[in-house]
């Protein structure tokens, strides 16, 4: 299946903070920006599967892709039954997609073979379901080429994008979530960015990933250096944030999904009001 969805979409992590009134008016908000679709992150909070399907009742034309679901979290009939029932009930609104982390090891399995098996019990309830993987390994992104409708990559430069383009071939949906403090200097954009990525600097495969990309220990020890942020996020004016992603497209991003960095304020909203497509 060749995924034919929008050019700039948006990657919202709000979601584990608000109630389930809170989440309506939120991307109900988003919706009358002008914004077309969002992935959801299954990170701290919300079920992955609960949270796509309130999205996806609140808003009328709203593509959601789940982005990405936890595979450990669930077995493969309940994430393939769940978004098999969510692409029938909203045709054309709903990608699956579906991610592993290192922590799959404790149970004595790599993830590469833990996901191809899952994808096998993914299969039996839900083929033809339009489906990504969240990849930065070379096994997984090329099982993505394999077995998926595309790749979503998280924290990543756009010299890893050339990377996965090069990997899984010119044609394969790439959507690149990319971080962005709208309206702040780069030294203030700093240290917003700083606080949400001292979680991710606890993460093996985040570490991992990011030394691939030639950050050294200096760069990632806690709350991370100054030539790790700036590579990581986008800041400054909408347009300057526009200008910024461009390097993602021209590295090979089909699509780049923006997650405005920060608390949920005023000034937020606007800038989700501010960075609604211009065309697509």
């Amino acid at each position: 299946m060749t995924l034919s969805l929008p050019r700039t979409a948006l990657s919202i992590a709000e979601l584990d903070g608000l109630d389930h009134d809170g989440v309506i008016r939120f991307v109900r908000a988003l919706e009358d920006f002008g914004h077309r679709m969002v992935w959801i992150p299954e990170v701290t909070g919300r079920e992955a599967f609960t949270t796509a399907a309130l999205v996806l009742s609140a808003t009328e034309r709203l593509i959601v892709g789940n982005g990405v679901a936890r595979a450990l979290e669930r077995v493969p009939k309940s994430a393939g039954s769940a978004a098999r029932d969510l692409a029938a009930g909203y045709p054309g609104r709903y990608v699956l997609g579906l991610g592993i982390s290192g922590a799959v090891r404790e149970r004595g399995v790599g993830p590469l073979p833990f996901l191809r098996e899952y994808l096998d019990g993914v299969d039996k309830v839900a083929h033809g379901v339009p489906r990504v993987l969240g990849a930065y390994s070379a096994g997984i992104t090329r099982l993505a080429a394999e077995r998926a409708d595309g790749l979503i990559t998280f924290l990543v430069t756009p010299e890893h994008t050339r990377w996965a383009r090069e990997t899984v071939g010119p044609d394969l949906f790439l959507s690149v979530v990319q971080w962005a403090v709208v309206g702040r200097t780069r030294t203030a954009a700093r240290e917003v960015a700083r606080d949400r990525l001292a979680y991710y600097l606890t993460l093996p495969h985040q570490l991992a990933k990011l030394k691939r990309l030639g950050f050294t220990d200096a760069d990632l020890a806690p709350p991370g250096s100054d030539r790790l942020l700036d590579a990581l996020v986008a800041c400054g004016t909408p347009g300057q944030v526009r200008e910024a992603v461009r390097a993602q497209y021209e590295a090979g991003a089909t699509q780049v999904a923006l997650t405005p960095v920060g608390p949920l304020d005023d000034a937020k909203l606007d800038a989700y009001r501010a960075l609604a497509p211009q065309e697509d």
